[in-house]
């Protein structure tokens, strides 16, 4: 059980290090599909570094659909990347190129 103090987005986060516990179950298997691609820059963890995934289960991501994750990977300088994977774990880099590919799929659509 987590802390008083310790956030949801905290509780619900899975490190690279973690087995992954608070995910749904398709976004374990998206998980399993970015980890078993070939050797890619993503895979690299930097000393200090820390990698951590989210699905819709976390309030600040809830837009996400089901099966689809959201990585945030802390460097050591302290900037924060975040990264997007769909259920194939192809990548995106924004939530922008997120819903233009759900738009693409017909999932959903985007009224300027």
């Amino acid at each position: 059980m987590a802390s008083s103090g310790e956030s949801s987005s905290r509780r619900n986060a899975t490190t690279t290090d973690a087995e992954p516990k608070q995910l749904s179950p398709l976004s374990i298997i998206t998980l399993h599909n970015i980890k078993d691609r070939p050797y890619q820059k993503r895979n690299r963890k930097l000393p200090g570094g820390t990698v951590r995934y989210f699905d819709n289960n976390d309030p600040r991501y809830g837009w996400l659909l089901d099966g689809w994750l959201a990585e945030e990977r802390r460097v050591p300088s302290g900037r924060l990347y975040r990264y997007y994977y769909d259920p194939v774990g192809r990548q995106y880099q924004t939530k922008t190129k997120v819903l233009c590919a759900w738009e693409k799929m017909g999932v959903i659509f985007v009224h300027p």
